[in-house]
């Protein structure tokens, strides 16, 4: 998957869950999820984490995933849905290969 086409679903899940208004145009991989970026408390973290799994198809390991680094910024979130194998978007048709 694109990396600007992860980042903007990405940006939609986050909006989904904190609202349009805190999810301004100018968000991107660098900007902090908590503190100094969209200012998301650990209940709203959670909240975009589950989002996450369902839009993007993935499983996260607690151990391994849901930490600090990982949930610090859109960038290391998106690099840990990558990693853990992002799916296409809910409800678009996926074509098999021969």
């Amino acid at each position: 998957m694109d990396d600007a086409v992860l980042l903007d679903r990405l940006r939609g899940v986050i909006a989904g869950v904190v609202g349009a208004a805190r999810v301004p145009s100018g968000v991107g991989a660098h900007t902090a999820l908590a503190e100094g970026g969209l200012w998301m408390d650990s209940v709203e973290l959670l909240q975009v984490v589950l989002a996450s799994e369902a839009e993007f198809g993935v499983v996260f390991e607690a151990a391994e995933d849901l930490t600090a680094q990982g949930l610090e910024t859109l960038g290391t979130l998106a690099d840990l849905i990558r990693r853990r194998g992002a799916g296409p978007p809910p409800g678009s048709a996926s074509v098999a290969s021969p």
